[in-house]
């Protein structure tokens, strides 16, 4: 399989990239002019900011109405990307659960299903980057033929744009009311979640992207997606869960202190993700500015 690109020199990870080698964010720019740095492996997140001054309009039925940034008409938007469920659904066999209309059973269903009128055009428009980096890193997750074919694969992203990406995906399951939830749950979305998303407010130390790292990592393949609510005693929506390609991510907008949630220990915001096979390896990195635990999450493929 060639030189090792990673190392792990004292407990610390360490990658081996030429400088003129293509950057591993897949910008296909040389990795000195990108994201390699005097710190490391740097990727800035997107901006998912609409474009020019605030409107001081509201939009009746989007969720972000309160900014007073509308634009003109309501727009349906796929709060699971419909770019993203469209790979799911690449040989037809979409299957989703966690929702009102499919409960804990997982359901055959097709993309135009997942989608709702709760954005207006202008903040439907701004979401797009998101969009694009959430189906690159559920590609970089897809390890289909990855035993045995003697790739080594290093991805880079900033978790700043998957933990935004979760976001809009709580908001808009939230505000299209999809999910099972008692019907006194209060799923009302608070400003500050709408500043982190349309923004560039940061998450408060504590909230943000957890990952499971318990064993029992099973590649099962790209179609399956599980979609789970998280609510606090108090009754009040506060994350969201999510399981796609045997992985688990939590966006919690509570956070865990002690890193463990329904039974299972997790990571804050960690650096890597790291796979491995007969004759595979695969690294996909996060890039974080702020409180993280960083360190690896390592899964040996179809583990149970």
């Amino acid at each position: 399989m060639g030189k090792p690109f990673r190392t792990v020199v004292g407990g610390q990870v360490r990658f081996a990239i030429l400088p003129d080698a293509p950057c591993p964010c897949g910008s296909a720019s040389p990795a000195e002019k990108c994201c390699l740095t005097s710190r490391g492996l740097v990727k800035q997140p997107v901006s998912s900011s609409p474009p020019g001054a605030a409107t001081g309009n509201q939009v009746e039925r989007c969720y972000a109405a309160q900014l007073n940034d509308c634009g003109s008409g309501i727009s349906r938007e796929h709060y699971v990307s419909e770019v993203l469920l469209k790979l799911l659904d690449s040989e037809g066999a979409l299957t989703v659960s966690g929702l009102s209309w499919t409960g804990d059973e997982s359901k055959k269903l097709s993309p135009n299903s997942l989608a709702s009128k709760v954005l207006c055009e202008r903040h439907n428009s701004a979401l797009a980057t998101l969009d694009a980096i959430a189906l690159s890193i559920f590609q970089a997750f897809d390890e289909r033929g990855a035993a045995g074919s003697k790739q080594r694969r290093l991805h880079l992203f900033s978790g700043h744009d998957l933990e935004r990406w979760l976001l809009k995906a709580l908001c808009g399951l939230a505000s299209s009311n999809s999910f099972v939830l008692d019907r006194h749950a209060d799923l009302s979305i608070p400003k500050y979640w709408l500043d982190i998303l349309f923004s560039g407010t940061q998450f408060p130390d504590g909230q943000g992207l957890y990952v499971c790292r318990s064993k029992g990592h099973e590649f099962k393949g790209p179609s399956g997606l599980a979609i789970q609510a998280i609510i606090s005693g108090h009754g009040r929506l506060t994350g969201i869960g999510f399981k796609i390609c045997g992985y688990e991510l939590v966006l919690s907008m509570s956070g865990f202190s002690s890193r463990r949630f329904d039974g299972r220990e997790f990571a804050y915001r960690p650096l890597e993700l790291y796979a491995t096979a007969n004759d595979f390896e695969k690294s996909i990195v996060f890039s974080w500015d702020g409180q993280a635990d960083l360190g690896t999450i390592a899964v040996s493929l179809g583990e149970t």
